[in-house]
């Protein structure tokens, strides 16, 4: 099916086949189904979201496979590994979705680069090599039992509901239509966009691990209602309204006590503390969730309690990482945590090793193909003299620490923040120097002096920014950072 689309579109969907599952006695069996759906489109750039079911034996990992027709480019993935040559482009499993039983569905989504006059969806699918037919493809047995063929004149159509697995829909005149965009509000709903580092592999339910994680959907309907497990804080804003604080929520926390007009509604949670453990949403009868269209840009804040908004009003949603996301219109999390150091050293934990793991404690490493980072903004080293780091070790593990980011973000401007306290001055500014002069130029140094005044910027003197200090860092990297990351300062 090949589509010509203006630059606001509705969701576009490729069925690659939905035809019943006829074995042949005795055979290996192997067949898939692919459900691609363009969820969003515009100037440049658009959203897919991809599921594909294994109708063959079960497979302890996963690559799925398609061409490009128009030029097209992948530019960001979630919940899978992309990669491209050409115009062929390859989706491997996150690993925590690497099994598929007979049935078994797993879907992922990424954004790419279009061309602003064709999109056409992929023509064919393949996993792991073998082509995504929508029925069982099988090696016949010695002595093979018949079994019987769909029509010869019959196409795929595109089943009207999610369904994780094929339900026979041959048609003689039908061709694959557009499937719905909605999703059920699980938390695997493919619909629903993380921001920051979730531990996925919970059959309780999504958690969120550091500081400032959240995420993000539009549904339908004039409700909404979130699922907890037991006592937790969090922040709620609906259709871009002001955060909402509930303290010590439980259960199903209703969202829209007064109901909200019909149509289709914004929702972003942001987890701040208690039992962080999100268990899907509960919408109107017959209502669903929506692609939110999450901006396609992606910043990291590293650092320990200023980076975390330690003492300002709305801990990591006052501090500057995320004023300066919100401000830019780009995605963001903080990688961030109070008393943190770069180096591990009498006690204090180093974000030279912690800042690779899922969580800001335990020893579970960040899987760094669940998102990319279009800049990673690292503010260390206010803690470390407290703990005798020496100069020549900050600035040993500093080049070190942005080696390591490299290797995990090959495109990313990564920015060194001088400390508002001024401390390793010169050897931080000698870990970018080393980076620079190892050839990546895509490594910058901020200086900071004269952005806060104490007693005047600070919540506590000079230690930790009031929300207006963090406003006022957030206003001095916006045009440092956005010209990078190919944003525009609004």
């Amino acid at each position: 099916m090949r589509t010509v689309l203006a630059c606001s579109v509705a969701a576009l969907t490729a069925v690659i086949g939905t035809m019943s599952h006829q074995a042949v006695a005795g055979a290996a069996v192997a067949g898939c189904r692919v459900d691609y759906t363009v969820t969003s489109q515009w100037p440049g750039g658009f959203t897919s979201a991809v599921t594909v079911t294994n109708l063959g034996d079960p497979v302890s990992g996963w690559k799925l496979a398609w061409s490009f027709t128009a030029g097209q480019t992948v530019t960001q993935a979630w919940n899978a590994t992309l990669t491209q040559n050409g115009a062929q482009v390859t989706a491997a499993d996150a690993g925590y979705n690497a099994a598929l039983a007979t049935g078994g569905s797993a879907a992922f989504g990424f954004n790419g680069s279009w061309n602003n006059s064709a999109n056409p969806l992929p023509l064919s699918f393949t996993l792991n090599g073998t082509p995504c037919t929508g029925s069982a493809t099988s090696t016949p047995s010695p002595t093979p039992t018949p079994s019987p063929t769909p029509s010869p004149t019959a196409s795929p159509t595109a089943s009207p509901t999610a369904s994780r697995t094929p339900s026979p829909t041959p048609s003689p005149t039908a061709s694959p239509t557009a499937s719905p965009r909605g999703g059920d509000g699980s938390p695997a709903d493919p619909r629903i966009a993380y921001a920051g580092r979730w531990d996925t592999g919970s059959s309780t339910g999504y958690v969120p691990n550091w500081t400032g994680a959240y995420f993000e959907t539009a549904f339908t309907g004039t409700t909404v209602k979130l699922k907890q497990r037991d006592a937790v804080n969090i922040y709620v804003s609906i259709d871009g309204g002001d955060d909402v604080f509930y303290a010590g929520v439980r259960g199903t926390v209703n969202l829209t006590p007064t109901p909200l007009p019909s149509g289709t509604h914004t929702l972003r949670v942001s987890y701040r503390s208690g039992d962080t453990v999100f268990q899907g949403l509960v919408l109107d009868p017959g209502a669903t969730t929506v692609d939110p269209h999450p901006p396609t840009k992606l910043i990291e804040f590293v650092g320990d309690s200023i980076t975390a908004g330690y003492l300002d009003s709305k801990l990591a949603l006052s501090a500057y990482g995320w004023v300066l996301g919100e401000r830019l219109h780009v995605r963001h999390t903080q990688i961030a945590r109070a008393g943190y150091c770069l180096v591990a050293q009498e006690g204090c934990a180093g974000q030279s090793t912690q800042y690779f793991k899922l969580g800001s404690t335990g020893a579970t490493d960040w899987d760094f193909s669940r998102y990319t980072a279009d800049a990673v903004v690292i503010n260390l080293g206010t803690n470390d003299i407290g703990h005798h780091v020496t100069g020549s070790a900050f600035q040993a593990a500093y080049t070190s620490f942005l080696s390591a980011v490299r290797a995990k973000y090959p495109r990313a401007a990564l920015f060194a923040m001088e400390t508002f306290k001024q401390r390793y001055v010169a050897e931080t500014k000698a870990a970018v120097a080393a980076r620079n002069a190892s050839g990546d130029a895509d490594v910058y140094y901020i200086g900071t002096e004269g952005w806060l005044t104490p007693g005047v910027d600070y919540a506590d003197g000079d230690g930790h920014p009031s929300d207006a200090g963090h406003i006022k860092i957030a206003n001095r990297l916006a045009p440092v950072i956005a010209p990078k990351i190919g944003v525009s300062v609004p």
